[in-house]
């Protein structure tokens, strides 16, 4: 079967439930709630979502509960993401993060990871490697990702690898080795390439690439870096309008750096087109609530590069 779409992106799909308290609870005690509000999240539902409205082909791979809403199924269709490798499993819940939030910005969460805790077992989603031309490694179990890399090289298909926070409690060195050495790619905030270095015993992050060949590293408010071989590329900070929340603004990048690779521009143009897309992001509150269409991303790019 011919490739038909560019992205195949696996991670979790969540319903980000955030709740604004006046305090935060101490243990064996309650409080009202002052606002409560239900926002569309994952790592993969971002990812798609954002890269499907910027007019990059993506086939979305995940695992939900039978109690996926049809708000957000509908959404991600929407905005043209294949939604074949998008799982119902029998008897569970779809992965649910409640954030409870306080008027000084304080939050703690509590996260029902779903069937996405225990998908070591499940089938491999075929459609989203063999019908592509990139596999994203995202959030998820390595030992099911372990399966993903392994076909995605049997069928030379281009692999990226981006951990996010569960590179601190998910990986071991062994196997976090074992898919940076198939990727081609790997994303990771200032933290994230802090960790990824000491798994590789890499004194410098030019160190990861005896690994893989592109390292891109965000480093909030200073921009990024694009890292390969030859050298160092610097991405500036897109400026925002405003700044209301910066979750989610990761995933936007890595959506905008795609829109930029599946349409054959260089490194830069790429780095600045995600910087663009996560500008937008940001200023909103909600990860998939001020996704910003290729036209007006290019607009605000075009601050930084010429397209």
């Amino acid at each position: 079967m011919a490739v038909r779409n560019y992205l195949g992106a696996f991670g979790h799909v969540v319903l980000d439930v955030i709740v604004t308290v006046p305090k935060l609870p101490d243990p064996n005690t309650s409080i009202q709630i002052l606002d409560r509000r239900r926002y569309f999240g994952g790592t993969a539902g971002n990812l798609a979502r954002a890269a499907g409205r910027l007019g990059v082909r993506t086939s979305l791979a995940s695992f939900v509960g039978t109690d996926f809403p049809r708000d957000y199924r509908d959404a991600l269709r929407d905005d043209g993401v294949d939604l074949r490798d998008l799982r119902r499993v029998r008897g569970a819940s779809t992965p649910t993060s409640w954030i409870f939030s306080d008027r000084k910005g304080n939050q703690m969460a509590i996260i029902d990871q779903g069937p996405m805790k225990t998908a070591t077992g499940m089938p491999l989603l075929r459609h989203s490697v063999r019908d592509v031309e990139l596999v994203h490694l995202g959030t998820g179990r390595p030992e099911y990702y372990a399966r993903v890399a392994e076909a995605a090289t049997d069928l030379d298909r281009t692999v990226a690898f981006d951990p996010s926070q569960e590179i601190h409690y998910v990986y071991r060195p062994a196997s976090f080795r074992s898919l940076l050495d198939r990727a081609t790619y790997f994303f990771g905030n200032e933290a994230e390439i802090a960790r990824a270095k000491r798994f590789v015993r890499a004194t410098s992050t030019e160190g990861l690439l005896r690994h893989t060949e592109v390292v891109v590293a965000t480093l909030g408010a200073k921009g990024s870096v694009v890292i390969t071989r030859e050298g160092r590329i610097r991405i500036p900070r897109v400026k925002p309008a405003r700044v209301v929340d910066v979750t989610g603004a990761g995933d936007a990048y890595r959506a905008g750096f795609y829109a930029g690779l599946s349409r054959g521009y260089d490194l830069r143009r790429c780095g600045i087109l995600a910087a663009a897309v996560a500008s937008f992001v940001v200023e909103a509150k909600g990860t998939q609530t001020h996704l910003p269409t290729w036209p007006r991303v290019l607009r605000r790019a075009r601050r930084h590069a010429a397209f």
